[in-house]
């Protein structure tokens, strides 16, 4: 064989080894590619069963969560930070029964199971906070891995009707045929306004197609705001035959809104006396009774 053909076998080998090589290669960064894109993305889940959750300003709202480190190939410490809205009491902790707070968990990316974390929430409910929806943020970082999930406290109003005399007590005197006076306090204990208050009364029987008067002033209120008070005067009047003794008169209240909470009720007990001229009357007839009786004896104890 020649020199010339010799060198153009060797070429020819070269040239074939070096296309051979190249497809392996590209057939080995194709697999790898593959493979690489085939790695799940390094996170942190959230799984978060109930993402709302709702009740009164006054209320704890606690959200359980559930946290899994996906893509990672060593156990990671995280980080955790739960924000809520200016003035609002955040804590983390293992489990809604828990009281341990905890600032860091620590996630294995081989584990099966997730790991649990439960988040709690307290408004300012001092501050009267206006019902709605309030966020708070739960974050979970470790390095670049971060991930957050945002909770919602949903607030509700809450609704506090209290009535009561000014002195405290249940009772007053009345006079048959006069007005008596006494003053009762609203006060709204809750966290929403009420409008419309209006003022009824249940009357004792009336006697000699004589009835009981009762009077509210104001006659009613428009509006009453969280942790307002106002004064309401009644005027209680016996009929002017009235026997005298005791009787029970109900002050009753409605509002609006008209909540599952009835207002309250007061029982006031009315003891009702005679006029004083009639008192005079009487202490009349009984001397001239006496005097009488004191006549008659002497003329009989003379015979």
């Amino acid at each position: 064989m020649s020199k010339f053909k010799l060198s153009c076998l060797i070429i020819c080998l070269l040239l074939g080894l070096t296309m051979f090589g190249g497809l392996v290669s590209q057939q080995t960064i194709a697999a790898q590619s593959e493979e690489e894109s085939s790695l799940p993305e390094e996170r942190v889940e959230f799984e978060v069963t109930y993402p709302v959750r709702r009740g009164p300003a006054d209320s704890s709202f606690s959200f359980p969560i559930k946290l899994s480190y996906i893509g990672g190939e060593e156990p990671q410490n995280f980080e955790l930070l739960a924000t809520g809205p200016p003035g609002w009491t955040t804590r983390i902790t293992q489990s809604i029964n828990e009281t341990e707070q905890v600032s860091a968990i620590r996630l294995d990316p081989s584990s099966t199971y997730p790991q649990n974390l439960a988040v709690t929430a307290i408004s300012p409910y001092w501050l009267y906070p206006e019902p709605g929806d309030y966020t708070i943020k739960l974050e979970a970082a470790a390095g670049d891995v971060k991930s957050s999930v945002d909770l919602t406290a949903r607030i509700t109003a809450r609704y506090g009707f209290l009535a009561e005399t000014e002195t405290g007590r249940l009772n007053i005197k009345a006079t048959a045929g006069k007005e008596s006076y006494f003053t009762i306090i609203l006060t709204n204990s809750g966290t929403d306004d009420f409008n419309k208050i209006t003022f009824y009364s249940s009357k004792p029987s009336g006697i000699a197609n004589e009835e009981w008067r009762i009077t509210f002033n104001p006659d009613k209120i428009e509006s009453l705001a969280p942790l307002e008070q106002r004064e309401i005067e009644v005027t209680v009047q016996p009929p002017s035959k009235a026997i005298a003794g005791d009787y029970m008169t109900t002050l009753q209240f409605d509002t609006d809104p008209n909540t599952s909470t009835a207002p309250p009720e007061l029982d006031i007990r009315v003891t009702v006396g005679t006029a004083t001229r009639w008192g005079w009357i009487g202490a009349g007839i009984v001397v001239a009774v006496v005097a009488g009786l004191a006549v008659g004896f002497k003329k009989l104890g003379r015979r």
